[in-house]
């Protein structure tokens, strides 16, 4: 009892350090009413930036999460050589900021003629997230038990069908959280979007209130409201999957 009644107002006061700059910002979007989303979303070319964040996401999800739950099966339930250590390399990853490695990958999408293109992004986005979507996908398959790959080794079940039909399921709750998370990373990710994508008609949403600074000005309220466009995506998805979120968050926490 005593650890609930001081939990329940820790909880509140770190709750409300992130509602508030949210009901802030919306506020802000507010003032003067409406308008300023009818500013925001009547602007020419917002409709090819929202469909640019959309394909550079799904991209980035579908090679994210099917290259990181392979790799994660294989880990988990495979012997070959090295596999420890091509583990740990993979995770070297998670130490890995994106401006340290803004020069090189810009040498590289120079090279390869990617610039105003969406493996610009989608490439740097799903090389970024892959190895914290390893480290949980993994700890899935680990969590799931033994009995279940052996009696479908004994059954004659194929490596792909032990992964495909047999395992993979079980691991729903972390493949939405992977699938949550790297939507997260890649639709509000501004600093490659901004070096690589010079063609307007390239531009994702998140450089959208960059320019929309120069459009407006000083008109904070429009500004605002653009992000909160940015932002209602990714509300609306967390709210949708919210228990399938909390659920893979501590997927494979006990064995």
């Amino acid at each position: 009892m005593i650890r609930g009644r001081v939990t329940l107002p820790l909880l509140t006061a770190v709750a409300l350090v992130w509602i508030l700059p949210l009901v802030h910002l919306v506020q802000q979007s507010l003032s003067g009413g409406l308008d300023n989303y009818g500013s925001v979303l009547t602007q020419n070319g917002l409709g090819r930036n929202l469909l640019n964040s959309a394909i550079v996401s799904a991209v980035t999800i579908l090679i994210v999460v099917g290259v990181g739950s392979l790799a994660a099966f294989a880990i988990s339930n495979l012997a070959f050589p090295l596999r420890d250590a091509s583990y740990l390399l993979m995770l070297t990853g998670l130490m890995m900021p994106t401006a340290a490695i803004v020069v090189p990958l810009s040498q590289i999408v120079n090279s390869l003629g990617w610039n105003n293109t969406y493996q610009a992004l989608f490439v740097p986005y799903a090389a970024l997230a892959f190895p914290f979507a390893l480290l949980l996908l993994k700890a899935a398959f680990d969590d799931l038990p033994d009995a279940l790959a052996e009696a479908a080794v004994l059954d004659g079940a194929s490596h792909w069908k032990l992964f495909s039909r047999v395992l993979l399921p079980l691991t729903a709750p972390t493949m939405v959280m992977v699938t949550i998370w790297t939507f997260l990373g890649a639709w509000n990710e501004l600093l490659l979007a901004l070096i690589f994508e010079h063609k307007t008609e390239m531009q994702t949403i998140t450089v959208v209130p960059l320019s929309f600074q120069n459009r407006f000005f000083v008109d904070v309220p429009k500004i605002f409201a653009a992000l909160v466009v940015i932002e209602i995506p990714v509300v609306a998805l967390y709210l949708l999957f919210q228990r399938r979120f909390e659920r893979g968050l501590t997927a494979g926490a006990v064995k």
